[in-house]
């Protein structure tokens, strides 16, 4: 009731009962698909049988359905009501369906901050299933596998699941929408058999899920795809044969990137992983060999092998990509400024698919015989579980790369820019059949220098500075595609001790792991990594204007920043200099890191704000502010009211809020509060932010503009009136 009346910004059920319930009341129940059901009878709401019956199907998944009361609660002793679902259309993915008559209805217990009175909102109009004339703060399209082959997620992946299973939306929605958003969401579910699915979908993507749709009535509307992009044919041995799953979620990669396509170009941003552009040149690989003669971003000597020349003749196919592979390795050496004046031999090296998942469908060889051999398994016949097989695949190219002798695998993860953690892994064994195998993975960095490089500390240090730097380069690479930063990516590196030189390593890059990427159980990641993804979902993920873009995310990786900082760094200022800047300007005291780190430059040491309109709790806002020195929650600098019940801090969203003691005990890690200002923090501080600012609006359930409202670094008339408030 509090947040309610509160003139505040709500993150749970946006409306409370005015009354208990009764028998018959009509209601609206918050319905969650994979909590509801058992795992093996899944049903979503449809909007008419039809979108339930045939392929491909979808419906809502979660949301707010309409129910009816089945018996009176008993007041405010009762936490649940028994309801009975009201609407007609339920259906399973596999197009199984319930029959919900007088007889039969179908009823369930529902917590009373999941349900709604329908008496207290505008009727509802024929056909409508959703809460009527509302808009979620977030609609969810999730295109996911709907086959018979039930996904099966790897270990290895951890608690959050493998990326295109039920486990990780799960995650998604219980790590990070709901605590942020409470029930003020939705997800609209199409589930996708095969190509022909995701090609009926794109055909007609722009009626589907065009304006008309009731998920385009949510503030921000987004479009996620759980599913592998794959160049074999669907439901060829090769496919069946990837993982415990028969191949569960592998679709042909053209049919998907051309639904993304059309469904971006209908005005449904990607969310999950990227945007279509990007995620298709990371999934193809074909980055390796556009990007193998750019120095600086340390991708070892790599070809792009046409299919064309294997199928015509595959030993001279393999002769010119070595001798190709080797002009790349000697010009490699004339870009770094090295000495190139001797022969050029590549003895070893991996060929490997594109649109390939779990280190599947590389091969090792050696010398040109070897390298004949593995373009010939990967384009014609393989043998897989001891049975020989034909490679039905439509990659165009086969990828050929020098084999980079290292001693680990350096995985860094990248949250909004931030490097958050890094785990240490290694494919121990080159196995007969010259794949991979015996993988290991370390999180400790002492461990991992003590078992896979004979102690040489210094030498893993040295590595993962170089790892940050590139990492940076990387980013700008990324961003160039995409315009933005993504909400997560991960960068694997080859390390290996240099030869004779204790303490010096080399790096090279291995591979780009889109959003999606395996955590390796890490305790802390996902947390960070779906906080991120539903900021790039409510668009509050700005790119920074920075020049150094990779920072420190925790306190253990503060030991290696500033070897990375200081490749770039300017010569440092005369201390006379800096001392008398500091005494220029005694009130400009500034948050620490400038406009690349934790806080700002600008963050004034006193702010002095007016509230003097809207309700008492609103009103109370008004005073003055005080800068919390070594305090940044999101990234931003925090300022505390005089008289200590009031914070002037940056939500997750990006926005500037001012709350109360409810937003520091969960660590300002919210959107909400009484005011607020609609503009993104980055582009400023509070003081600076251009237009007015906003206070929470109950009886329109939204925030509105108040002229009225100032924020500003000297106090004007009024500014110190909180008493009087």
């Amino acid at each position: 009731r509090r947040k309610a009346e509160g003139g505040r910004r709500k993150s749970s059920n946006p409306r409370a009962m005015a009354r208990p319930l009764r028998k018959g009341d009509k209601v609206y129940v918050f319905y969650r698909m994979t909590k509801r059901c058992a795992p093996h009878r899944k049903y979503f709401a449809a909007l008419d049988a039809r979108h339930g019956a045939y392929r491909p199907r979808c419906g809502l998944s979660e949301g707010w359905v309409p129910a009816r009361v089945v018996r009176d609660s008993a007041g405010e002793a009762d936490t649940e009501v028994l309801i009975e679902h009201c609407w007609k259309h339920w259906y399973t993915q596999r197009g199984q369906t319930v029959a919900l008559t007088e007889e039969e209805p179908w009823m369930e217990k529902y917590l009373l901050s999941d349900v709604m009175l329908a008496s207290d909102l505008p009727p509802l109009g024929p056909g409508d299933i959703l809460v009527p004339r509302t808009q979620p703060k977030l609609a969810i399209i999730a295109v996911r596998w709907g086959g018979v082959n039930e996904i099966v997620s790897p270990e290895q992946w951890g608690e959050s699941g493998s990326s295109v299973s039920e486990i990780f939306l799960d995650a998604l929605l219980d790590l990070a929408v709901r605590p942020e958003l409470g029930n003020d969401y939705e997800v609209w579910t199409v589930y996708v058999e095969d190509h022909s699915d995701l090609r009926k979908l794109t055909e007609a993507a722009h009626l589907i899920f065009g304006p008309h749709h009731p998920a385009r009535r949510a503030r921000r509307v987004c479009a996620m795809y759980f599913l592998y992009p794959t160049a074999f044919e669907e439901h060829c041995v090769p496919t069946m044969e990837t993982g415990e799953d028969g191949g569960a979620a592998l679709v042909e990669q053209k049919s998907l990137f051309m639904l993304m396509k059309a469904m971006e170009r209908a005005g449904i941003p990607t969310r999950f992983p990227h945007c279509s552009g990007l995620y298709e040149q990371l999934a193809s690989k074909r980055w390796t060999y556009a990007l193998s003669l750019v120095p600086h971003l340390r991708v070892p000597p790599t070809v792009g092998v046409p299919r064309m020349l294997i199928e015509h003749n595959v030993s001279a196919a393999s002769a010119s990509a070595l001798s190709t592979l080797e002009s790349v390795k000697r010009q490699q050496a004339i870009l770094r400024g090295e000495d190139a004046s001797a022969p050029v031999r590549i003895e070893k090296g991996v060929a490997k698919l594109g649109f390939s998942w779990e280190a599947l469908d590389v091969k090792f060889w050696r010398g040109q015989a070897g390298l004949e051999a593995a373009l010939g398994q990967l384009t014609k016949v393989i043998e897989i579980s001891k049975e020989l097989t034909a490679q039905p695949h439509d990659c165009e190219s086969i990828i050929v790369q020098e084999f980079v002798e290292h001693d680990l695998e350096l995985r860094i993860y990248v949250v909004e820019g931030v490097v958050e953690t890094k785990i240490f892994t290694k494919f121990c064994r080159i196995k007969d059949n010259c794949e991979f195998g015996d993988f290991e993975e370390l999180f400790s960095a002492e461990e991992a220098a003590s078992q896979w490089m004979g102690g040489d500390d210094a030498a893993l240090l040295d590595a993962e500075a170089q790892c940050r730097a590139i990492t940076e380069h990387w980013l700008l690479w990324v961003q160039a595609q995409s315009c933005e930063m993504p909400a997560a990516i991960r960068f694997d590196y080859f390390v290996g001790r240099r030869p004779g030189e204790p303490g010096r390593a080399e790096v090279w890059t291995l591979e780009i792991c889109e959003l999606g990427f395996s955590m390796l159980g890490e305790k802390t990641l996902p947390a960070k990594v779906f906080a991120a993804m539903l900021r790039s979902c409510l668009g509050t993920e700005p790119l920074e204007p920075t020049a150094s873009l990779v920072r420190v995310g925790s306190a253990a990786d503060a030991a290696v920043a500033p070897r990375v900082q200081a490749q770039d760094a300017s010569p440092a200022e005369p201390e006379a200099e800096v001392e008398a800047e500091a005494e220029a300007e005694p009130a400009e005291e500034t948050a620490p890191g400038g406009p690349n780190g934790s806080g700002e430059v600008g963050a004034h040491s006193e702010i002095h704000i007016q509230v003097p309109n809207g309700i008492l709790e609103q009103r109370r806002c008004t005073g003055l502010y005080r800068l919390v020195k070594g305090e940044q929650p999101n990234r931003r600098p925090l300022w505390r009211h005089t008289g200590g019940h009031r914070w002037l801090f940056c939500g997750t969203d990006g926005l500037w809020y001012i709350g109360d003691d409810d937003e520091k005990e969960r660590n300002f890690n919210c959107c909400e509060g009484y005011v607020r200002h609609p503009v993104l923090a980055q582009n400023g501080m509070p003081h600076q932010a251009a237009g007015p600012w906003e206070r929470f609006d109950t009886d329109v359930d939204r925030f509105v503009k108040d002229v009225a409202i100032s924020v500003s670094t000297e106090a004007g008339e009024g500014g110190e009136a909180e008493a009087e408030v």
